[in-house]
């Protein structure tokens, strides 16, 4: 009996044993979690997210939270769908209006709010780094997560930062970092005179998905999209608010006398969709109209010349693939935008077009004259490289060992608080 209750102990312990192991490989295998603070204003914030995803989606469990969206501003419910609704009707001198004069005092005082909104997702989520991708709410977010002890990263996702920047200068969070486009005085300047230090600016490039870094076979792509091999395309897009610019665009250059193949892109906007189909083009053309599409990169791989908004993802995407950009600026912009139209000139990879009647002349130069076409070519070799893709995981995992580092100290902190209570116990 003795012998039987030995082996029954024994079987109990191994298998106790094989358990444990078990857990404990579970936790090691568990990914770390990141939430990411994301909007719905715009298509630039969920963008970042999906390129975040697909570069360390992998390694890391990536998580989602939209803060803005649960302010109710001046009685006003979800109004990142006011935003939205005012860029599509074209409200742009009342957006520029409202986010330069009344935006930075109305989140200064909603910051309380929205640190307690943060703090809630980051006590449901238990994440190991916070990642904010979205301006107005970096503060809070630093709060949040500098009494949560978990790093704090600034992914920026503009080439001006003066909406992200509003009171950044009380960051007080050991563990923090924010990434930006490049080294403009509307990127890092900013950041220096928020009292952001030096080594907590990476320069990396603005988020940018893989597929508009790697080789592309422009014959293949051809190919499968049924694009006419004889004849450059011409690449029309202006993002979700851009419909009616679109389609003036498309008609300005369809009608002209280029051989050309257009290629328009209405993304969601079904309605400017059908409209395009229904234009008439000059008998030297033809037209590919798509809506939401996947193959952007692909696209941008086989197009002689983009027209296009200044939005920063648009054109970050084009500098990737060497494109050059012919921005609209037949109307007033977005003044956080206009860096994007500085930064392209400067670099001489495009002109802006400030009446339709202008864009002849810079189509036929930027399609026909070898001179214009070989300048532009030299003029991207002097931008320095989207790093992005190779420095965003580095940044990650050296964030992430920051919060060992801090669990560490907050132990030896408490170790000497202890033995500093015991030493006046002794002493009484």
């Amino acid at each position: 009996m003795a012998k039987f209750l030995s082996c029954i102990c024994f079987w109990l312990a191994l298998c106790s044993a094989h358990l444990f192991a078990e857990d404990a490989m579970d936790v090691c295998l568990k990914p770390k979690t990141i939430l990411v603070l994301s909007s719905t204003g715009g298509g630039g914030h969920i963008a970042a997210f999906n390129t975040l995803q697909s570069l360390v989606g992998d390694e890391y469990d990536l998580k989602m939270a939209y803060p803005i969206n649960q302010l109710r501003i001046l009685g006003v419910p979800s109004c990142e769908q006011v935003y939205n609704s005012m860029l599509r009707n074209g409200w742009i001198r009342s957006m520029n209006f409202i986010v330069r004069n009344l935006a930075p005092s109305i989140f200064r005082s909603y910051m309380g709010k929205l640190e307690r909104i943060i703090n809630s997702y980051v006590q449901t989520c238990k994440p190991d780094l916070l990642i904010s991708v979205i301006p107005f709410v970096n503060f809070p977010a630093s709060e949040a997560a500098r009494k949560a002890k978990i790093p704090f990263l600034m992914v920026t996702t503009d080439n001006d930062l003066r909406n992200w920047a509003v009171e950044i200068e009380k960051i007080r969070h050991p563990y923090f970092k924010v990434t930006i486009g490049a080294d403009l005085p509307t990127t890092r300047d900013v950041l220096l005179q928020k009292n952001i230090p030096e080594n907590a600016i990476e320069t990396i490039g603005l988020p940018l998905r893989t597929e508009f870094i790697v080789p592309k076979d422009r014959k293949r792509i051809l190919e499968e999209l049924r694009f006419p091999s004889d004849r450059k395309n011409i690449l029309i897009m202006m993002g979700a608010a851009g419909g009616d610019t679109a389609y003036a665009y498309a008609k300005k250059v369809g009608n002209l006398d280029l051989n050309a193949h257009l290629v328009v892109i209405a993304g969601r906007n079904n309605k400017l969709k059908k409209k395009l189909e229904r234009l008439k083009l000059n008998s030297s053309n033809t037209m590919t109209v798509f809506g939401f599409t996947d193959r952007v990169a692909d696209i941008m791989a086989i197009s002689s010349v983009l027209i296009t908004k200044p939005g920063p993802g648009t054109i970050n995407e084009a500098i990737a693939m060497k494109l050059p950009i012919l921005i609209d600026n037949t109307d007033i912009t977005l003044f956080w935008e206009r860096a994007n139209v500085d930064f392209v000139l400067k670099y001489g990879i495009g002109e802006k077009i400030k009446k339709l009647q202008q864009i002849e002349d810079v189509l036929i130069a930027y399609l026909h004259d070898e001179k214009t076409i070989q300048n532009t070519e030299k003029c991207f070799v002097d931008i320095l490289p989207n790093q992005f893709h190779l420095r965003i995981k580095e940044i990650i995992q050296e964030l992430i060992s920051s919060k060992s580092d801090w669990d560490l100290l907050a132990d030896s902190h408490r170790e000497i608080a202890q033995g500093v209570k015991n030493n006046v116990n002794k002493c009484r």
